[in-house]
């Protein structure tokens, strides 16, 4: 029986990692803020087992008096874009890995899984694998590779099997309501038209519940240490994503596409890879594009 701390776990992913494990019978840790708003574990609050920072932000004693062998490491200060070159905010990531990192040696710890993401490629444009060369363009990706060398060294010193993780285009129920399908439909359900760029960037979005699913097979199954994308392997432009929320939601809202231009150095084409993933865990069945898209969206119109 697996038991796994994760940290992050009141946000988009980790609580939705967290509701899938436990409705797998594997025991949860969740490492929060006194502070923290848990209203997307509302549901399954009761069955995880919760650990408080302090005020201090300290948790390293806290957490050594629990038992696991599993660490999902979500967690990460500035993530929102208007502190994603905060190189002060960025770098507080740092000592807060560190700390969790010493907790992992003393609780014995097997297995350590970090929630990277494609930002440490840079400028993608394209279908690439993890033998890409990182090429980070901000605080935020130059952070995170800071951060991989951080556990690769640790982990590998220590024998602790390490999977990092970077993550692709996500959507699904529970996003933040400033993200963009969220916000779409606030806009499509208030206001008459939105002016967009031209919209022919593809991007390959994966589906929350198709990321828990691969999260549950990297966490039961034996995965060999290093780096592994997660990604769709089906890519779909922005017009296309916009005008099937648009038909949806509200088929008279106006969609003015080309009234915005690009920003500078835009990626038009940003999928990851996911054969080494897949040569671990197996082929990757992906949800429905549809029904995935209309699960969510029905969720953002009930609440």
């Amino acid at each position: 029986m697996h038991k796994v701390l994760i940290t992050g776990i009141t946000g988009f992913l980790g609580s939705h990692v967290a509701e899938s494990l436990i409705s797998n019978n594997i025991q949860v840790i969740g490492l929060k803020r006194k502070d923290s708003n848990i209203w997307r574990c509302e549901e399954f609050k009761d069955k995880i087992q919760w650990v408080d920072i302090d005020e201090k932000g300290l948790f390293v004693d806290e957490l050594k008096k629990y038992s696991f062998d599993t660490v999902i490491h979500g967690a990460w200060i500035g993530v929102e874009s208007n502190t994603r070159n905060d190189w002060n905010e960025q770098s507080k990531n740092i000592p807060f890995l560190v700390s969790l990192l010493e907790v992992i040696k003393i609780v014995d710890v097997k297995k350590f899984i970090f929630l990277g993401s494609q930002a440490e490629y840079g400028n993608i444009d394209g279908k690439i694998s993890e033998d890409y060369k990182p090429n980070a363009l901000n605080a935020y990706g130059g952070i995170k590779l800071a951060c991989l060398e951080i556990v690769k060294a640790f982990c590998e010193t220590n024998d602790i099997n390490w999977i990092w993780l970077r993550l692709f285009s996500l959507f699904g129920e529970k996003e933040n309501q400033n993200w963009l399908i969220p916000s779409l439909i606030a806009s499509m359900l208030t206001d008459e038209q939105m002016d967009f760029t031209p919209g022919e960037q593809k991007y390959a979005y994966l589906y929350v519940k198709d990321y828990t699913s691969i999260m549950n097979k990297i966490v039961t199954m034996s995965i060999e240490s290093g780096v592994y994308n997660v990604s769709s392997n089906q890519t779909r432009t922005i017009k296309s994503l916009v005008e099937d929320i648009r038909d949806y939601i509200n088929p008279k809202f106006i969609l003015n596409f080309g009234a915005l231009n690009y920003r500078d150095n835009q990626s038009m084409h940003i999928e990851g890879n996911i054969m080494k993933l897949s040569s671990q865990i197996g082929e990757i069945e992906l949800t429905d594009y549809k029904k995935a898209l209309y699960n969510s969206l029905n969720y953002y119109l009930k609440i």
